[in-house]
């Protein structure tokens, strides 16, 4: 018990919240490029029919990259708890089997790709002139799948295991090599889609090495260990990466939703202003996302010591900062949206007015999602699923659609682009909820 005069010396700090996050908030913001480069290429080195393709991909890339984070964060959850406890064995050989089932799952999506490939862009909405672009760029970037996956599940694991640097050197040393291979493939060499999809491949091979050399040389506290599989393991694990799931298939589903009620009620210049916009709103997530997965393993650590005062001390850094940057891109977006606008469109065209108004309606949402994500987020740190998963799933599916269908019809094409704040809008009332449920179980009262 604390004595009169006496005080408790905090075990968590700024220090060490930044030292996880920083890395973090890189490698989403890295991992959320990737497409945003190539329709940058594409669209000033093909053209637009070209960019809308590259587009229509994006929810595939977003269902490879949610597989990932699907078994990558609770895995991640799960050995820092053990990490926690002085159990490392345990963590190594949890970590070492899911190498393996992600690498397996990605093979899985390439045969997908290479067998059935005019279903899977059907199912994506190509149309006519877009089809042969999008089976060329898939088939081009799906044999990349491994190291897309993989990588990204050892990032994820390199900052549990204690060395968030080599984070950021991994996912840096992609970004700079995508850029450099986009400019040389599009621009110089004129490879069009095939060759953005390539570079974009290559540069996930380029992280996918430094993130396994720093494995078996030995210096993280995770390390590989091979045994007999154990998969029942995944009933602790998958709940615990459902909330990332679903923010991160979400993504993918707004984007697919959204180009069919677009196409409703607004018609191809919507479509041509969503790619844009869709960009911006992954680049804010994956701020948030990212903030998240760095407050995580601090989190689940102290859960692991029985530090309750520092899981709640991180949380509250973490909101501090996801909601204060989310914040940030809705005012820069208010001030700003014809810069942002012009990186894809010229000031001439017709489309570029319309686009930059449209991004003003939606950035409003960047001012409550940020809310909603880190809470999620620290539910799953706490091993507390059930709330982490109905906020994702309700802001990622349910509201969303129920928002979209609901402005739409009733306002039309305006309606559209205010739905994202209205379904974050609802999404926040369900997060205050279960913040007062689960606040002694999240820590967040004293006990």
């Amino acid at each position: 018990m604390k004595q009169k005069g006496t005080k408790l010396k905090k075990s968590w700090t700024v220090r060490e919240f930044l030292r996880f996050v920083v890395p973090s908030v890189a490698s989403m913001f890295v991992f959320s490029t990737y497409s945003i480069v190539d329709g940058i290429f594409v669209s000033h080195g093909v053209g637009e029919l070209a960019l809308g393709a590259v587009n229509l991909c994006t929810p595939f890339l977003n269902a490879m990259f949610a597989v990932a984070v699907l078994l990558s964060v609770g895995t991640s959850t799960v050995c820092a708890v053990h990490i926690g406890r002085g159990e490392p064995e345990k963590a190594n050989l949890i970590f070492t089997q899911n190498a393996f089932v992600v690498g397996g799952c990605a093979l899985l999506l390439t045969l997908l790709v290479h067998l059935f490939p005019n279903a899977v862009v059907e199912l994506l909405g190509a149309t006519d002139g877009t089809r042969a672009y999008m089976i060329s760029y898939l088939q081009t970037v799906s044999p990349f799948a491994i190291f897309f996956m993989v990588s990204y599940c050892f990032e994820v694991l390199v900052k549990t295991g204690g060395h968030p640097s080599v984070s950021v050197l991994g996912v840096s040393t992609c970004f700079v090599t995508n850029v450099v291979l986009d400019y040389v493939f599009v621009i110089k060499l004129h490879m069009g889609v095939e060759g953005a999809a390539l570079a974009t491949g290559i540069a996930q091979a380029m992280s996918f090495m430094i993130f396994l050399v720093h494995f078996l040389r030995g210096r993280s506290s995770i390390k590989f260990q091979l045994s007999r599989p154990f998969l029942g393991i995944y009933r602790r694990i998958l709940p615990l990466g459902l909330s990332e799931f679903s923010s991160e298939f979400a993504l993918g589903f707004t984007t697919f939703l959204f180009n069919r009620v677009i196409r409703t009620y607004i018609g191809e210049m919507g479509i041509v202003s969503y790619s844009l916009i869709s960009y911006v709103n992954t680049l804010v997530l994956m701020l948030v996302v990212g903030t998240t997965q760095g407050m995580q393993p601090l989190v689940s650590l102290n859960l692991g010591r029985g530090d309750r005062m520092a899981c709640r001390g991180y949380f509250r850094y973490a909101l501090v900062g996801g909601v204060a940057a989310a914040t940030a891109c809705f005012a820069v977006c208010q001030a700003f949206p014809e810069a942002i606008v012009s990186l894809l469109f010229d000031r001439s065209s017709a489309t570029f007015p319309y686009t930059v108004e449209a991004l003003r309606a939606f950035s409003y949402t960047f001012l409550i999602l940020g809310f909603n994500v880190l809470s999620a987020g620290y539910f799953t740190a706490m091993e507390i699923p059930l709330p982490a998963m109905t906020i994702a799933l309700s802001r990622g599916f349910i509201t969303v659609t129920i928002a979209l269908i609901g402005l739409s019809s009733i306002f039309g094409g305006d309606g559209v682009w205010y739905a994202p704040v209205a379904s974050e809008a609802l999404c926040l009332f369900l997060t205050a909820i279960f913040l007062v449920l689960y606040r002694k179980r999240a820590a967040l009262v004293t006990q």
